[in-house]
Parts: C-alpha cells; structure tokens; sequence
C-alpha cells in the first residue's frame, strides 16, 4: 500500500514552488509504501531508532515471529520484557514497547480512533510515550495515517532537499514554517519530493 496523492496535489506543489514543481516534472511520481496499522508501524519506529536499517528490521521480524506475524498490543503485553530483549533490542526499547502496548489497550484504539483527530491531537497523545518524540509522531502521521500535511523540521533529508533545492546554507525554523505554509496543505507530498532530492544528490556524491 502506498501513500495516496496524485495531480492535484502535484499541481498546487508545482504552482506554489517553481523550484520543487521543476524537479517533480523531472522525477516524476514517487511510490512509497505506508504500514497501515498505527500500532505496528510504532512499534517499527521505536524498534528503528538509533540502528541501522537492516538490523531494525530483522529484529522487528523476530518480534512479528513471537506474535505469530499479528502486530497487537494484546500480542506484545502477552510477551515478557526478556522475550522482547532475545529479539536483539535493549531493555529500554523493550519497556517502551510494552508501554505503548498498554497505551493502546487502556485507549482501545481501533482505525478510527486516530482518524476522528487533528494532527495536533495525535501527536499530543503519542508523545507521551516513552521512546516517542516529535519527529516518531510526524512519521506515523504521514506514513501511517497518510496526512496529508506534515513537513518535519527534525527530519535531517527534508531540512537538506531544501537547502539543496534553493541554494541554502542552512534552515532556521522560521524559514521551514514558511515553506511549510507555502505547501500546505500538501506539505506531505513536497515531502516526499525533498528526501527525493537529498538522495539523488548523495548518490551523485554532492
């Protein structure tokens, strides 16, 4: 399943910043894949902080493996904190699971439990959790709950596809806000096009 957007929201991006709207007609449109499930993708999340990728996900398929492959929080409060820490994860991301786990069942959130709140709302409530910060919140919005409007200032590759798309040096929040507001409401999908940018230029070694 990918993230949906489509020529509406391209053609706003490419009237509201020349600049991207010339490197969209160039690249042409992207696919990239959500985790449907709110719960699974948050455990990913905090399973992925501070590893590298391939390792995140090999612990995250031996965690699936002890659910017998069904990602809940009733599957996860069923497992024991050492089970969790067998799978190759620290002590504390083991407890941060189990956390969200219980976070979830006391809320008994289901699909729409999110869908009925605005993005402030939801990144309010995941806060809270241990192990989840601002920028985890803005993940799970955008390639969970497919918002259509999020344009993370603690993301490394869109703070650096727009330096490297408009020639800057660097980008204080003031400045992000602003291209924000220019994208909105589609500063998701400017998203998408800014990592794009900043991994083009890093295999071309710029």
């Amino acid at each position: 399943m990918f993230f949906a957007y489509g020529k509406r929201e391209l053609s706003y991006l490419k009237k509201r910043d020349k600049a991207l709207g010339r490197f969209i007609a160039e690249r042409g449109f992207i696919e990239r894949e959500i985790e449907p499930h709110t719960f699974a993708a948050l455990i990913r999340h905090i399973i992925s902080q501070q590893i590298t990728g391939k390792t995140a996900e090999k612990i995250f398929l031996r965690v699936c493996s002890l659910c017998s492959n069904v990602m809940t929080e009733q599957a996860i409060a069923s497992l024991a904190q050492e089970q969790l820490q067998a799978c190759g994860m620290s002590a504390k991301k083991a407890r941060n699971i189990q956390a969200a786990a219980a976070f979830f069942a006391e809320k008994n959130i289901t699909g729409l439990y999110f869908a009925e709140k605005s993005d402030e709302e939801v990144m309010k409530e995941l806060t809270q959790l241990p192990g989840v910060g601002v920028w985890t919140a803005e993940m799970l919005l955008l390639f969970s709950l497919q918002r259509k409007n999020i344009l993370s200032y603690g993301d490394y590759g869109i703070k650096k596809g727009l330096c490297l798309l408009h020639g800057l040096e660097k980008i204080d929040k003031r400045t992000f806000a602003a291209f924000k507001e220019q994208y909105s409401p589609y500063a998701s999908v400017a998203s998408l096009y800014l990592w794009e940018i900043a991994n083009t230029k890093r295999r071309e070694g710029k």
